[in-house]
C-alpha cells in the first residue's frame, strides 16, 4: 500500500492551465524546470510556442499524455515531467553535437560557429575557419605562387620569391573566394537554406537534434520507438492541444499546426532527409502514395497525414526552421491562381518552403485566448537582460498588488551602426503584435518574462558550458515559481474585463450605428441603389454563398438585430476604458488552415511547366 508520502508531487494537480513558450533556439534550456514547476499545480490543457518554445510545448504535452493515461503506478505518476526535468542535465553534454552539418555545410557551419563563439577577434576567427574549411581550394589557388617561391628560393631570387608569395596569397584568395560563393549561392540554396538537417550525421556517436526530440517525446509519454509516434490524435484523446506555428516563405504566410485540412503532401526523397527512419515508417505506412507528377518530373508523393494522424515530432520540427542554421521543411500544395494559356491547366503538386516559425510570431500568446478567458493562458517570454534597467532575470507583475500601473515601460534601444538598423527592422516587423498585445492590462500579469545575457546565453550560443546552461535551469525554475507566487486568476479577469469589455462596447456601438443607417452619408448621394444592412439580410439575392440556406441568412438577422439592440442601449460611460490603455476589436485573418477538399490526383503524366 502507497501513504500519502509517496504520492508523486506531479501526481492530479487542482487546477488547469494553457501555456505559451517564446522561440528562442538554444534559449529554450529554461522551459524545462519551467515547466515543471508549473505541472505541480496546473494540468496543461492547451500548450504551445514556436521554435524552440514548440520544443517545449511537444515535451509538456506528451507529459501531460502520460500523467492522464495513469500509465505508471501512483508513486511514478509523473515520471514523465520527471524525464523533462532531467532534460538539462541532458542539454548539458550534449546541446553543442545536436546541431551537426552535412559534409557540404560543413565549412559554412564551422566559419558561422567562429564568427559566433569567438570572444575576441571574429575577423581572424573567421579569416581561418574560412582557409581551413576549404583548404584544398587554398591549396590549389596557391599552386603556382608556391612554384614561382619554389624556382626563386633554388634561385636565390629575392623579387622572384616576393612574387611568388603574391601569386600564393592571391590564388588562394581568389580560389576561397569562389568556393565561398558556391556554398552560399549555390549549396545552401540545395540544402533548403539550412546547415544542419537534424538528423544524426555518419560519424558522430551523438543524435542530432530531431532524432533526440522524437526519441525524447516517445520517452516522455512512456512509449518507445518500436511504438508508433506519439500523435495529436492521441494527445485529443486525453483532452490535450498542442499548438505551433511555422512560416511559410513560398506562399508569403504564417500557418497554424497541426494543419486543419488536407491540402499538403511530401516527396519521400525529401522527408528522408529531415525525420528518422522510424518516423518515416509511420508517415510511409499512413500517407498514401499519390499518382502524380509535379512539375520538372518530380515523383515519390505521399499525402501527409490527417491532423489526428500527425506526429507530434513534426509540429516541434516544422516550427524550428532557424533561417540559416537549420533546414527548411518542403512540403507541396496545388497553386490554383496558375492561369492556364488557352488549354486547361493540368494542375501538378508546387514545392513550398517552411521555415521558423518565430519569423512571423515567435509569441503567440494569442492562441488559445478567448474575450473572457475560464482558465489562465500563461506565457514565458525570452528578453535580452539589461543592468541598466532590471534588478532580476526573472520579471512577472504581482497581481497581489493594489493598483494597475499604466506606465509606458516600453525599453527606448539605440539604432546605431546599420547592423542595427536592419535588425531594428526586421525585430520590428516580426515582433511588433506580439509585443503590444503583451503590454495590455489583462494579459500582461500572466506572461513572465526570463531575461538573457545574450553574449552568452541562450539564442545562437551553441557551445553553453555546464555552468552556463545550469544559470538557465535555476532561471526557468524562478519563472515557475513566479506564475505560482504571483498569479491571481481573479485578478487577471478583473482586469481582462475592464480591458475587453468597454472594447466590445464601442463595436456595438458603432454596430447599432451602422446597421440600419447605411452606408454613411459620403455615399447616399453617389448610389442610392446602396442598402442597410437590414434590408441586405432580408431581401438582397447574393452572388456568393448562394448555396447557404434561407435560414443561416435569417439568424444573422436574428443575430444582427440583438447585437443592434444592445449596442443602441449602451452609454457613453460604458465605452469609456478603466485604463488608459487603447485596444481594439477587429476581425482578423486565422493562421489556421481552412477545411478543404484533399489534393486531387492528376493524371500521372508530366504537366507542361
Amino acid at each position: 500500500m502507497v501513504d500519502s508520502s509517496a504520492v508523486h508531487p506531479f501526481a492530479n494537480p487542482p487546477k488547469k492551465c494553457d501555456l505559451i513558450m517564446k522561440g528562442g533556439i538554444t534559449s529554450g534550456v529554461v522551459f524545462p524546470q519551467a515547466i515543471c514547476e508549473l505541472a505541480r499545480e496546473y494540468r496543461f490543457v492547451c500548450i504551445g510556442g514556436t521554435s524552440a518554445g514548440a520544443i517545449g510545448a511537444v515535451m509538456a504535452a506528451a507529459a501531460e499524455y502520460r500523467r492522464r493515461k495513469n500509465i505508471d503506478e501512483p508513486a511514478k505518476q509523473g515520471a514523465g515531467f520527471d524525464r523533462i526535468a532531467a532534460m538539462p542535465s541532458v542539454l548539458a553534454g550534449n546541446l553543442p553535437t545536436f546541431f551537426q552539418p552535412t559534409p557540404e555545410t560543413r565549412p559554412l557551419f564551422d566559419i558561422g560557429m567562429a564568427a559566433v563563439r569567438t570572444r575576441g577577434s571574429k575577423a581572424l576567427a573567421v579569416l581561418r575557419h574560412t582557409f581551413w574549411g576549404f583548404r584544398q581550394e587554398t591549396l590549389k589557388g596557391a599552386v603556382l605562387g608556391l612554384l614561382v617561391m619554389a624556382v626563386s628560393i633554388a634561385t636565390e631570387s629575392i623579387a622572384g620569391l616576393l612574387l611568388g608569395l603574391l601569386l600564393a596569397l592571391t590564388g588562394a584568395a581568389i580560389m576561397v573566394g569562389y568556393s565561398l560563393y558556391k556554398a552560399v549561392a549555390i549549396t545552401l540554396p540545395q540544402h533548403d537554406f539550412g546547415l544542419c538537417s537534424g538528423l544524426t550525421q555518419p560519424g558522430n556517436l551523438k543524435p542530432g537534434f530531431t532524432d533526440w526530440i522524437a526519441d525524447e517525446i516517445q520517452a516522455v509519454a512512456g512509449r518507445t520507438t518500436a511504438n508508433d509516434p506519439l500523435t495529436i490524435g492521441d494527445l485529443d484523446e486525453e483532452g490535450i492541444q498542442v499548438v505551433s506555428v511555422t512560416t511559410d516563405l513560398s506562399s508569403r504566410r504564417p500557418y497554424e499546426l497541426p494543419f486543419g485540412s488536407d491540402v499538403f503532401c511530401f516527396r519521400k526523397s525529401e522527408f528522408e532527409l529531415l525525420f528518422p527512419k522510424w518516423i518515416m515508417d509511420y508517415l510511409l505506412r499512413v500517407g498514401s502514395e499519390l499518382p502524380v507528377v509535379a512539375y520538372g518530373g518530380a515523383r515519390d508523393f505521399y499525402r501527409l497525414p490527417n491532423k489526428k494522424a500527425l506526429p507530434v515530432a513534426m509540429i516541434a520540427r516544422m516550427s524550428l526552421s532557424f533561417p540559416g542554421l537549420i533546414r527548411a521543411v518542403p512540403l507541396y500544395r496545388y497553386d490554383r491562381s496558375l492561369l492556364s494559356s488557352g488549354e486547361k491547366l493540368q494542375l501538378a503538386p508546387v514545392r513550398c518552403l517552411f521555415s521558423d516559425g518565430g519569423i512571423t510570431s515567435n509569441f503567440p500568446i494569442h492562441l488559445f485566448d478567448s474575450l473572457l478567458p475560464g482558465r489562465p493562458t500563461f506565457g514565458i517570454s525570452l528578453a535580452s537582460y539589461d543592468s541598466k534597467r532590471h534588478d532580476g532575470r526573472v520579471y512577472m507583475p504581482n497581481t497581489k498588488e493594489t493598483g494597475a500601473d499604466d506606465i509606458d515601460r516600453t525599453p527606448i534601444l539605440p539604432v546605431g551602426g546599420l547592423f542595427d538598423f536592419v535588425s531594428a527592422i526586421l525585430s520590428t516587423a516580426r515582433n511588433w503584435q506580439d509585443t503590444l498585445q503583451s503590454q495590455l492590462h489583462g494579459y500582461s500579469e500572466r506572461i513572465v518574462e526570463i531575461r538573457l545575457d545574450d553574449k552568452k546565453e541562450g539564442g545562437l550560443n551553441l557551445d553553453m558550458d555546464d555552468e552556463i546552461i545550469g544559470t538557465l535551469t535555476r532561471l526557468g525554475k524562478d519563472a515557475g515559481d513566479a506564475i505560482r507566487q504571483n498569479f491571481d486568476f481573479n485578478e487577471h479577469r478583473w482586469r481582462r474585463a475592464a480591458t475587453a469589455l468597454p472594447t466590445l462596447a464601442q463595436s456595438l456601438k458603432k454596430l447599432h450605428e451602422r446597421y440600419k443607417a447605411g452606408p454613411g452619408p459620403e455615399l447616399n448621394d453617389l448610389d442610392a441603389d446602396v442598402m442597410d444592412y437590414a434590408t441586405i439580410l432580408t431581401s438582397y439575392q447574393p452572388t456568393a454563398f448562394v448555396d447557404r440556406p434561407m435560414v443561416t441568412r435569417d439568424r444573422l438577422k436574428a443575430f444582427a438585430e440583438k447585437a443592434a439592440a444592445i449596442g443602441a442601449k449602451i452609454p457613453k460611460e460604458a465605452e469609456a476604458s478603466a485604463t488608459t490603455q487603447k485596444a481594439n476589436l477587429r476581425i482578423t485573418a486565422s493562421m489556421e488552415t481552412s477545411a478543404a477538399a484533399p489534393p486531387v490526383e492528376p493524371a500521372a503524366t508530366p504537366p507542361q511547366s
